[in-house]
């Protein structure tokens, strides 16, 4: 393990825990209806809805890189799976108010109806857009290192993302770019992991 990969390794990890801490404070809140009378409706920007994919997006993949670069590891395009599964998950869990206030949103989420409806509703809209960001990295992974299994496989989720998120292209525009912005700067800081 060189000193320069932990390093990098370490920064990176920093570098995502920075923007993950940004867009807990950023992120909206829209708890399900069930429990709107516990926890409030926060925006506390205008663009709180336009800033928090591509946020999230950025700090999975930035998480999964500096992780791979802390290990010294030959980061595998199926390990580049897990970026938009994190980045999914911790976008809805924001939005839909976990974070906020777990003891009021986790039982109104165990009912299937009021889970369907926040899948439907904000927090899947913004899980979705940081779900197809986070599919760029393993998408430009398994390009450079020719593993068509984990291509297709971050093909299908990017194609299942954007069929999902049709509703809301500026959600799927910028988590886009957030997850291409990151993959760019890994590209550039640790090539000998990103690069062909």
């Amino acid at each position: 393990m060189s000193l320069r990969s932990r390093l990098l390794g370490s920064a990176l990890l920093v570098a995502s825990l920075a923007v993950f801490a940004a867009t807990v404070s950023l992120a909206p809140t829209v708890p399900p209806e069930s429990a709107t009378d516990s926890v409030s409706l926060i925006a506390p920007t205008p663009y709180s809805f336009l800033a928090t994919p591509p946020l999230l997006a950025v700090g999975a993949v930035l998480l999964i890189g500096g992780a791979a670069a802390l290990a010294s590891a030959d980061l595998s395009a199926r390990a580049a799976l897990l970026a938009p599964a994190l980045g999914g998950v911790a976008a809805f869990a924001l939005v839909a108010g976990v974070a906020a206030a777990p003891a009021a949103i986790l039982p109104v989420l165990a009912d299937p109806a009021a889970l369907a409806a926040a899948v439907a509703g904000a927090p899947g809209t913004v899980a979705t857009g940081v779900v197809a960001g986070g599919a760029v990295a393993p998408v430009i992974r398994a390009t450079t290192t020719e593993d068509t299994a984990a291509l297709l496989a971050g093909a299908v989720l990017l194609l299942a993302a954007l069929a999902a998120g049709a509703s809301d292209p500026v959600s799927l525009a910028t988590g886009g770019l957030g997850g291409a912005v990151a993959v760019g700067l890994l590209w550039a800081v640790d090539p000998e992991r990103w690069r062909p």
